[in-house]
């Protein structure tokens, strides 16, 4: 029996364990920093294992380790829900799927223990559940950093900085792409974005008797928004520039100018030297509005997250591997999205891919969503990973590094993390 068979066999051997953590994963959904139930459910589970792992990272973050030496696979995963609107109002659910993957790479961890592969194989296998990936809550997030316990809005971004990826070779991830046609995703692309706040200053009049001695902000809001309209107009169709703005605040009387307006948005570009131009035309669109009606403004800048750009080579890999569940026209290649992810943060410094696979229904970040099939949602993927894993440490030719990590880390934190 080869060791892939062998791993398959196991896998099938758990099925019932891990759709019943999977489930347990699922309804228990908690915001980014403050994942402590599922913390407590990981480190249990790894616990019962027999798995060595530490706490704490970026927060509320876990690490377990499976070899001791050689090459080093990090498998990652997202441990974080997102708030959405329910019938009676706003709540909290795993709406984008961030249980299946924690569920995946806990099945494949207690695989390759069971097996004692590491123990047959040179290899270092490491399970990093990384907290705060869905964008959301930030006023929560800025106290954090303010506090002295994060320094940066998101888990993986943390962790980054920390040192959590230092040893580590390549990165493995996968997500659920919410399709109905496809049963993979292989090569995806995820557009990089940033936020901006604008605050519009003016100066306060009477709207009926002397509305030409204000200084209208909103005015000033209104005509940005307008030129935010029409930057997109400057970028090729192909840099997937997205931006809609929207106007928190606009005054507070009728019956008075408004001498301040708030506009807030999220920048988006596939390619991260079109997100830094886009920043760049956005603020003087902003200074220029204001400037041109005689009023001022600020702006506030948030990182977000760089546009994901996969491995060539472990995708071919993974893809490999997909092809021993299915036909090619069931797996999508190289799909563009706009959606965003701090895995593209992950693989600005690292060989990383996150592949995509099917077995939910109802639209992802929305209160329909929900696993409808388990054994696609749970055992495809960790086939997939398996696979993956046991080509890479069975052959030393197909392993991928970035020789220059340390020096692509210093500019990732000078460039992104602690840009003005």
């Amino acid at each position: 029996m080869t060791r892939k068979e062998q791993a398959f066999q196991l896998l099938e051997s758990m099925k019932e364990e891990i759709f019943e953590l999977g489930d347990r994963l699922f309804s228990a959904p908690e915001l980014g920093f403050k994942e402590e139930e599922t913390a407590r459910l990981i480190s249990s589970y790894l616990t019962e294992k027999g798995i060595l792992h530490e706490k704490g990272l970026a927060l509320t973050g876990i690490r377990a380790r499976l070899g001791d030496q050689g090459y080093h696979i990090g498998l990652l995963a997202d441990m974080d829900a997102l708030p959405v609107q329910g019938e009676e109002g706003p709540l909290t659910m795993h709406a984008c799927g961030h249980s299946i993957q924690i569920t995946v790479m806990l099945a494949v961890l207690t695989v390759l223990k069971k097996m004692a592969l590491m123990e047959e194989l040179p290899g270092r296998i490491s399970f990093m559940a990384a907290p705060a990936e869905e964008y959301v809550d930030l006023d929560f997030r800025r106290d954090l950093i303010r506090a002295g316990k994060i320094r940066f809005p998101s888990g993986k971004q943390n962790m980054i900085a920390d040192g959590a990826f230092d040893d580590v070779d390549c990165v493995l991830s996968c997500h659920i792409s919410g399709s109905e046609f496809f049963r993979f995703d292989v090569g995806s692309s995820l557009a990089g974005f940033s936020a901006k706040k604008v605050i519009f200053e003016g100066r306060a009049a009477h709207s009926g008797v002397a509305p030409h001695e204000g200084i209208n902000a909103l005015h000033a809001a209104t005509l940005c928004l307008q030129a935010a309209a029409f930057l997109t107009q400057q970028f090729p169709l192909e840099a997937g520039i997205r931006l809609y703005p929207i106007l928190n605040e606009g005054g507070v009387s009728m019956n008075a100018i408004p001498e301040r307006a708030v506009l807030e948005t999220y920048l988006r570009a596939n390619k991260t030297e079109d997100l830094f131009l886009l920043q760049d035309k956005f603020e003087k669109a902003a200074r220029h509005s204001a400037l041109g009606l005689g009023a001022s403004c600020r702006i506030e800048h948030t990182i977000g997250y760089l546009p994901l750009k996969q491995s060539d080579a472990l995708n071919e890999i993974v893809y490999r591997n997909m092809r021993t569940l299915c036909e090619e026209d069931m797996i999508e290649k190289n799909p563009v999205s706009g959606a965003s992810g701090d895995i593209g943060d992950v693989a600005a410094i690292l060989p990383a891919v996150q592949f995509g696979f099917s077995g939910s229904k109802g639209r992802v970040h929305s209160r329909d969503f929900e696993i409808a099939d388990p054994h696609r949602t749970y055992m495809d993927p960790a086939r997939v990973l398996l696979g993956t894993l046991i080509d890479l440490l069975e052959n030393p030719e197909l392993q991928v590094k970035n020789p220059d990590y340390l020096s692509d880390k210093a500019a990732y934190l000078e460039g992104w993390l602690l840009q003005d």
